[in-house]
C-alpha cells in the first residue's frame, strides 16, 4: 500500500454534540439511536454473539479449535461499531471462559483528529472506559494503526486509506480470513466512490465460506455488487425509520425502513499472493510461552508486545545486565530515514518512527522514566547538494510537513537554539533518548505485566531442532528446550549457526561523549551532518559515529574520537570548539546490518527448500507459485536493525507478534516481504546466483 498524505476529517459539530462530515455533508450518527442501531444492524445482523457461543461450545471437544474470530469493517468513523462489539466480546469471555480471540479490521480514508474523536466519544458515557483505552492508542500518522484490548485478546487494526485499497493489500489463503463484514460508511449517494466493484471483489476474496455481512444500505448498486461476487442477500426491517449508522449510510432525509444482511456462498475473487511472499503461518492456538534471545531494544519491545497479550516470555541475555550491546550508548537520536520520494525504505522508516513515538510516549505517560528530548532534529545542509535537497522539500515534498520540511538558516538557528549557520531539513517530532534507560523502561513494563522473566548471564551459543519440532538451546548454563524461539541477538546473530544463511554483517561504530560548554550547552535539537550531535544529557553530548565494516573489536580508540571531532568540524565548523581533551568517554559497539538496509523479521526460512521450490524463478521472475515459503516452524528472527533500532524496533516487534499469533499485520504484504528473511534467497534465484 503506497503512502498517501492522510487528511483528517473536516468536522462540524451539531447542536446535539454529534459530528457532521463537511466532505460528505452528512452526519456520522444520531446520538439518540446510534448504539441501538449499530447493535441491531451489525452485531445482530451478523449473528455475532450466537456464533461466538457456538464456537466456544465446539472448541470444548475439538482437536482443532477455532482460535480467532475476524470482523472487517468499511468506514471506522468514530469507532462506535468496534466499541460495541468489544463490549459484547468482553461479556462473552467472562461468561464462557473461552480462549477465542477477536481481530477487528477497519479502514478510514478521513480519520477524525484525536480531539474530534474524543469529543465524539464523549456522547456515549456507557463506553467511557473502552473509549479511553482506544484514545490512548489512536494515531493517524501511519498507514495503519494497531491497538490491543482485553489483555491482548482483542486487536483492532485501522487502515488509513480507502476501503478497496486497504483490503486489496491484505494477504489471504484460499480458505478466506474474514468471518463477518460490517459494511458501514456514508451512503452510496453521498460517497459513491467507496461502494465500487473493486471493493465488492475484495470483500469476496477475503470472505470465508459462509462469511456473513450486514449493512444499513439497501441501494441497488450495493445489492447487485454483492450478489455478483457470490453473496446471498436478505433484507431486514430496521429498528426505526430514522436509523443512522456510525457513518450514517442512511441520512434522516433518505432513511429507509430496511437494512441488508448477507451470507457468502460464492467463490473467492482474484489471484492469491505469490507463494514465496506468503508467510507460512502454522494455524494453531496462540503460543503460551516464547523464548527470546537478546538483551537490547528489539528484545525488550518483543517481550513487551508478547507480555501484553498474556504470553509468557523467558528472555535470555548473555550479559550481566540488559542494554549492554548496541543499545548501550548514553544518547541516541530517533528519526526516520526519509528520501525525496516515497520509496519502500522511506515508507517503512516513516511508519516505524510514528509507531515508536507512540510507544515511547505511552511509556512516559504510564510512569516509566528515561531521559529524552523530543524537540526536533535538523539534517543540516552543510554543502550545496544538500541545500538543493532542502529546496526540493520546500517546493515538491510528497511528505507531510509535520514529518519533515525545509527551513532556512535563520530558522535552523532558532530551532536549534544555537548558531548553526546553514539551512536544513527539520523533523519536528524527532529527538533523542537514552537507549539504556529506554531499554530498561520497556523491559520493566514487560516484567510488570507478570508475564516476563529476564535471565542474565545466559549466553546462547547454539540452537538445534529436535525430532518433535521443538528447539534445543545450548548456553553457558546448560541446555533448555522451547517450542517458540525469537532471536533478537543483534550482531551476535552472526555467531549462531542456524542463522548462517542470512546475509548479515557487523558494522562497528564508535560514539564519543563530549563535555558541554557555553557554545553548545543550549542546543535543543539533534543536529545531523555526516555524523550527528545531540543535545546534552547530564552535561554530556554525543557525537558520532564511525562505520567500520567487518571490524568486531569493541575497544574504544582515540583515533575514532579524532575522526568524530574532525567530521563535526568539517561539516559544522567551530560550532563547539571541542578538542580531543574534551572527550569524557567513548563507546564502540557492533551494529547488525543487511545488504538492503532493511531489517529482518519473521520465521527463519529454509533456504535449501526455497531453492528447490522456486528454482523456476531463474528462468521466469514473474512465475506464480502456490507453495508458501518453507520455514523452520517455531524459530523467529528479529535482527538487522542497523543504526536505526530506536526508530524501528517497536513496529518490528508488533509484526513479529502478529506472525506468532496469526493476526493481521500492521504493514501490508508488499512491506512484509521487504522485511522477510527469504527476500534475499528469492532475489538470488532471480539473479541466478
Amino acid at each position: 500500500m503506497s503512502k498517501q498524505l492522510i487528511n483528517t476529517a473536516k468536522i462540524d459539530f451539531q447542536a446535539d454534540g454529534s459530528p457532521r462530515s463537511a466532505e460528505f455533508n452528512d452526519i456520522y450518527f444520531d446520538p439518540s439511536t446510534s448504539c441501538s442501531q449499530s447493535e441491531q444492524v451489525f452485531i445482530n445482523g451478523n449473528n455475532i454473539e450466537k456464533r461466538w457461543q457456538q464456537i466456544a461450545e465446539q472448541n470444548k471437544d475439538s482437536k482443532n479449535p477455532v482460535k480467532e474470530f475476524v470482523i472487517a469493517e468499511t468506514g471506522f468513523g468514530t469507532g462506535l461499531n468496534f466499541l460495541l462489539t468489544l463490549q459484547k466480546f468482553i461479556e462473552f469471555k467472562k461468561q464462557s471462559q473461552s480462549n477465542l480471540t477477536l481481530s477487528f479490521i477497519s479502514c478510514e480514508k478521513y480519520p477524525l483528529s484525536h480531539e474530534d474523536l474524543k469529543r465524539s466519544l464523549a456522547l456515549w458515557p456507557q463506553l467511557a472506559d473502552l473509549s479511553a483505552q482506544m484514545l490512548t492508542q489512536y494515531s493517524y500518522q501511519e498507514n495503519s494503526c494497531k491497538m490491543t484490548f482485553a489483555k491482548g485478546d482483542v486487536s483492532l487494526t485501522v487502515y488509513l486509506s480507502d476501503a478497496a485499497t486497504a483490503y486489496s493489500a491484505i494477504n489471504c489463503d484460499n480458505e478466506g480470513c474474514i468471518d463477518a463484514w460490517y459494511l458501514d460508511g456514508f451512503a452510496p449517494q453521498k460517497n459513491p466512490s467507496m461502494w465500487s466493484n473493486e471493493l465488492f471483489k475484495q470483500i469476496a476474496r477475503l470472505a470465508k465460506k459462509r462469511s456473513t455481512l450486514a449493512t444499513f444500505t439497501v441501494a441497488k448498486l450495493v445489492r447487485e455488487g454483492l450478489a455478483n461476487v457470490g453473496y446471498k442477500l436478505q433484507k431486514q426491517k430496521a429498528q426505526s425509520i430514522d436509523a443512522n449508522s456510525d457513518n450514517n449510510p442512511q441520512t434522516n432525509e433518505s432513511a429507509k425502513s430496511e437494512t441488508l444482511a448477507a451470507v457468502f456462498l460464492g467463490l473467492r475473487q482474484g489471484k492469491t499472493l505469490n507463494g514465496f511472499k506468503r508467510r507460512n503461518v502454522i494455524k494453531t492456538e496462540r503460543p503460551k510461552h516464547v523464548t527470546i534471545i537478546g538483551g537490547g531494544l528489539a528484545s525488550a519491545c518483543s517481550a513487551l508486545a508478547l507480555a501484553k497479550k498474556g504470553i509468557r516470555v523467558n528472555l535470555y541475555c548473555k550479559d550481566r545486565s540488559i542494554a549492554n550491546g548496541a543499545s548501550s550508548n548514553a544518547v541516541g537520536a530517533i528519526f526516520p530515514l526519509i528520501h525525496q520520494q516515497q520509496d519502500t525504505i522511506s515508507l517503512f522508516y516513516q511508519q516505524g518512527f510514528e509507531h515508536a513515538l507512540k510507544l515511547y510516549k505511552q511509556l512516559l505517560d504510564d510512569g516509566y522514566k528515561f531521559s529524552h528530548g523530543f524537540d526536533g532534529l535538523i539534517e543540516v545542509a552543510y554543502k550545496q547538494p544538500l541545500a538543493k535537497r532542502v529546496e526540493f522539500f520546500k517546493q515538491n515534498s510528497p511528505w507531510p510537513a509535520s514529518l519533515i520540511h525545509g527551513v532556512s538558516a535563520q530558522e535552523v538557528d532558532e530551532i536549534a537554539n544555537i548558531a548553526v549557520g546553514h539551512p536544513g531539513l527539520h523533523m519536528p517530532k524527532a529527538g533523542w533518548v537514552s537507549p539504556p534507560e529506554l531499554v530498561n523502561a520497556v523491559m520493566q513494563a514487560a516484567i510488570d505485566t507478570g508475564f516476563c522473566k529476564v535471565k542474565t548471564n545466559r549466553h546462547i551459543t547454539d540452537i538445534k531442532q529436535l525430532e518433535n519440532g521443538h528447539w534445543l538451546l545450548t548456553s553457558n548454563k546448560g541446555q533448555k528446550t522451547a517450542k517458540h524461539v525469537v532471536v533478537c541477538a543483534g550482531a551476535d546473530s552472526l555467531n549462531i549457526e542456524v542463522l548462517k544463511d542470512l546475509p548479515l554483517s557487523q558494522v562497528r561504530g564508535q560514539v564519543s561523549q563530549m563535555q558541554t560548554n557555553e557554545k553548545v550547552a543550549n542546543l535543543k535539537a539533534v543536529l545531523c551532518h555526516k555524523g550527528y550531535l545531540t543535545p546534552q544529557s547530564n552535561g554530556i553530548h554525543c557525537i558520532g559515529a564511525t562505520f567500520d565494516k567487518g571490524d568486531s573489536d569493541i575497544a574504544s580508540r582515540s583515533e575514532d574520537d579524532e575522526y568524530n571531532l574532525t567530521m563535526l568540524e568539517r561539516c559544522l565548523g567551530d560550532i563547539s570548539n571541542w578538542t580531543i581533551k574534551d572527550v569524557k568517554g567513548s563507546k564502540a559497539r557492533l551494529r547488525c546490518c543487511t545488504p538492503d538496509h532493511m531489517p529482518i523479521v519473521g520465521q527463519l526460512p529454509n533456504v535449501e527448500l526455497h531453492k528447490e521450490y522456486y528454482q523456476h524463478l531463474s528462468k521466469d521472475k514473474n512465475w506464480h507459485f502456490e507453495q508458501p515459503a518453507p520455514i523452520y516452524p517455531g524459530l523467529f528472527v528479529l535482527t538487522g536493525l542497523g543504526a536505526r533500532g530506536l526508530c524501528t524496533a517497536p513496529l518490528l516487534a508488533d509484526i513479529l507478534v502478529s506472525e506468532l499469533c496469526d493476526e493481521v499485520y500492521p504493514v501490508d504484504d508488499e512491506m512484509l516481504f521487504n522485511l522477510a528473511a527469504n527476500r534475499f534467497v528469492i532475489r538470488d534465484l532471480i539473479k541466478r546466483k
